[in-house]
């Protein structure tokens, strides 16, 4: 059986990373604005490999107490697989032992999202009017104790 291996997000990979951005957002960000993340002090980027191909990724951040998810994605044909369930238990695993709260904002209609945060422990913790565009939507904010 090919296993999903959880690996650190290297430059060469922000090509494939981008395609699936393109085709899981609304509004992706760009190869540039991707590069520009990777750089970030506190950053935390897996992606999901299989079979030598990058099938997900998660981009996030840890500050010491506070973790945020900022971008997950997983390829159409490999969702509800367990992908998206192994890169955040692989960032929760990488974040600082001082780290006391993960948070997330994600789309009110994205159910399929929110279903994989329940899954995993997060809460429904507030609303963010407006937040998205392409659609105009609300956002949820979800958040995890550790």
């Amino acid at each position: 059986m090919n296993e999903i291996i959880i690996c650190n997000i290297y430059e060469n990979d922000i090509p494939q990373i981008a395609e699936i951005e393109k085709n899981s957002f609304t509004d992706p960000w760009t190869e540039n604005s991707l590069l520009s993340q990777i750089s970030e002090k506190y950053g935390i980027f897996l992606t999901a490999e299989k079979c030598g191909e990058i099938i997900g990724y998660i981009i996030g951040s840890c500050d010491g107490e506070n973790a945020f998810i900022e971008k997950i994605a997983v390829k159409n044909y490999a969702r509800k697989q367990g992908v998206g369930k192994a890169l955040i238990n692989k960032f929760i695993s990488e974040i600082s032992v001082n780290a006391k709260q993960i948070s997330l904002e994600v789309r009110e209609s994205n159910s399929a999202a929110k279903a994989l945060y329940f899954s995993v422990g997060f809460e429904i913790a507030g609303v963010r009017k407006n937040l998205y565009e392409f659609p105009k939507e609300n956002g949820i904010v979800m958040i995890k104790n550790l």
